[in-house]
């Protein structure tokens, strides 16, 4: 499997120098990515899902935790390549938007409880702050809630252990937007041009992103919706990163949902 992947991405580069046709690389770079790495990756996490569980046996406390860094490891991985294949689609296709009505408050509570254990570990909270008359909105459910868990995920990996983050919603002249405010190390304007760039890879310290591809997804979501990026840093170490979108559809309604 991993000789057929090394000669696919080998092939794949040949093309790359002889090839000028660029949407046809594309397309072929994401069947590659889904085919030869997605795919596989999927069933490893299964498999280790399995084992996990004790469905082939129980396991001792090393075992069991050698097994679950490996399934966290994978887990990883699956996201970063569904990201890139994401990100590529948008490129290629440029996708049509599912379009429905949903609670965006019941998104960020959902995505809060997923970070429980990282924010015990480094004494971070979380405050909402709803300035709004109705939590519900309009937008493609699925590539928003991909949209904020980015975001939060991203603020929490710059913020400051033992700090308060503040998430705002707020609603101005039919717009509506979600910030997220943290106390994290200043970013600079060039760096900040970066962040949302797809090469974008980030080296300081209390940078632990590592990779800008989700950021580009992201923004390449919220303009698929009409909206911006909302990014701000302040001397004092404070950082705002949120986005804002029209209130009400700019598209066609695929299904009525309320989540």
């Amino acid at each position: 499997m991993f000789k057929d992947t090394h000669s696919n991405c080998a092939n794949l580069c040949t093309e790359i120098i002889n090839n000028t046709d660029l949407m046809d690389l594309k397309k072929n770079f994401v069947e590659i990515l889904t085919h030869d790495l997605k795919t596989p990756i999927l069933a490893q996490i299964r498999v280790l899902d399995m084992l996990v569980e004790g469905k082939f046996g129980q396991l001792n406390n090393e075992q069991s935790e050698m097994l679950n860094l490996t399934l966290e490891s994978c887990n990883y991985m699956y996201t970063m390549v569904a990201t890139l294949i994401s990100t590529y689609k948008f490129d290629i296709e440029e996708p049509e938007l599912n379009y429905s009505h949903f609670n965006i408050m019941q998104i960020i509570e959902d995505t809060i409880k997923k970070t429980k254990l990282y924010l015990k570990e480094n004494n971070i909270k979380i405050v909402i702050i709803p300035e709004i008359k109705n939590p519900i909105i309009s937008g493609d459910v699925i590539r928003l809630t991909k949209v904020v868990q980015t975001l939060l995920f991203n603020s929490l990996n710059t913020a400051f252990k033992n700090s308060i983050m503040k998430i705002y919603l707020n609603e101005h002249n039919n717009n509506f937007s979600v910030r997220i405010e943290s106390r994290s190390g200043y970013i600079s304007p060039e760096k900040i041009k970066k962040r949302f760039q797809f090469h974008t890879y980030n080296t300081e310290k209390y940078d632990k992103i590592g990779t800008g591809i989700g950021l580009f997804l992201v923004k390449k979501i919220i303009e698929k919706h009409g909206g911006k990026i909302i990014i701000e840093s302040f001397i004092d170490q404070k950082n705002i990163l949120g986005f804002e979108i029209p209130k009400e559809a700019v598209g066609k309604f695929y299904y009525e949902n309320c989540v």
